[in-house]
């Protein structure tokens, strides 16, 4: 199974030392927390949930049938670059675009009509992303394996509960659901993003998406290299625990009324992260799909100056706008007297988040 490196950018294509990239970062959140305290004084965003997408059923039919037909080598790029990267960066620029052309979705045309359990929540689409990044960043050798476990059980899910087994239990439409709620597209995204349903299992998906990426970039370092003896599924675990815990214990008066202001930092790091390996690896890709062989890809817009510059904008943006949403939630959840004081330990959390990414990032 081919095995697919995600970053090429290193501290030295930073415009300036690592340490003053992270010094930098830090005092832009707290300006950025100090400013909204002193002039965002009343909330601002009404949550407005958007029209869901209309499903394409020709093109679920169309793509169920193609499948097929793709060639035995060009799987892992299918799976891990063009549908797991790019369906992050289609559905933040276009909305939930799993959900329209989800081949497994006409399942529910079927349906039993069961009610999906409340209590459930998340939870299967949590477990069903952890799977993946699993085989992702753990045992890329068992892919067809997940696939057609991931088939079986969306199916007889779908087959049960209808429609609501994909919106809550399918990890991958939840994780396009919830990066479509950034897209600019579809209306203001901040107005979106307090629509989020909190649900159980929305901090473990969150925690999963983040931890994830998190730990593909541990996985690089030196450190976890001389820590060999720890499997790298250990590792996953413990990192995606981490994110979680973290998350917990700074918002523990909130629950998971502010999950939603992590989605930003998602994708921010999934741009940072993945951007390299979308632009390259993608365009073989698409070539071992068409049956050309012997590609080389044109990789003028993946140098290293050019990646470290989008993995810096791309985590500060992330960061940034996740401030703001978390800023305009908290004033509709705390009393006025602890507005700014009650923001402390998520804060603390962001700047934690976006020194330890950048620090990933450019670690080599």
């Amino acid at each position: 199974m081919t095995v697919l490196a995600h970053g090429v950018g290193g501290r030295h294509d930073l415009p300036l030392p690592l340490d003053l990239v992270l010094q930098g970062a830090a005092v832009a959140l707290l300006a950025s927390f100090l400013a909204l305290g002193l002039l965002w004084t009343k909330p601002r965003f009404v949550a407005a949930e958007r029209e869901g997408h209309r499903e394409w059923w020709p093109v679920q039919v169309l793509l169920l049938v193609a499948l097929p037909f793709v060639p035995g080598g060009a799987w892992p790029h299918l799976v891990f670059v063009l549908f797991w990267v790019g369906l992050a960066v289609v559905s933040m620029l276009f909305g939930p675009v799993w959900r329209v052309v989800n081949p497994l979705r006409p399942a529910a045309r079927f349906s039993l009509g069961k009610e999906y359990p409340a209590r459930l929540g998340y939870w299967p689409a949590a477990a069903g992303l952890l799977a993946f990044t699993w085989v992702e960043l753990v045992e890329p050798g068992a892919l067809f394996w997940f696939l057609g476990g991931y088939a079986l059980v969306n199916v007889a899910g779908g087959v049960v509960f209808g429609r609501a087994w994909f919106e809550h239990a399918d990890g991958f439409e939840v994780y396009s659901t919830l990066l479509g709620r950034l897209s600019p597209l579809r209306g203001n995204p901040f107005r979106a993003l307090v629509a989020t349903p909190v649900r159980p299992g929305l901090v473990a998906v969150v925690a999963v998406c983040l931890g994830s990426t998190a730990f593909d970039s541990i996985g690089s370092t030196p450190t976890w290299a001389r820590l060999s003896p720890v499997p790298d599924w250990v590792g996953l675990v413990a990192t995606v625990a981490l994110v979680a815990g973290s998350y917990l214990l700074a918002c523990r008066a909130f629950g998971g009324e502010l999950a939603h202001s992590l989605i930003p930092i998602i994708a921010g790091y999934v741009v940072a992260h993945y951007y390299s390996l979308l632009v390259v690896e993608g365009q073989r890709g698409v070539a071992l799909l068409s049956g050309v062989d012997g590609f080389t890809p044109n990789d003028l817009a993946a140098t290293p100056p050019v990646v470290a510059a989008v993995q810096l904008g791309a985590v500060l943006a992330g960061h940034l706008l996740a401030v703001v949403s978390a800023h305009d939630r908290t004033l509709r959840l705390l009393p006025r007297q602890e507005q700014l004081t009650g923001q402390m330990p998520l804060l603390v959390l962001m700047v934690g988040y976006t020194s330890g990414g950048l620090a990933l990032l450019f670690a080599g």
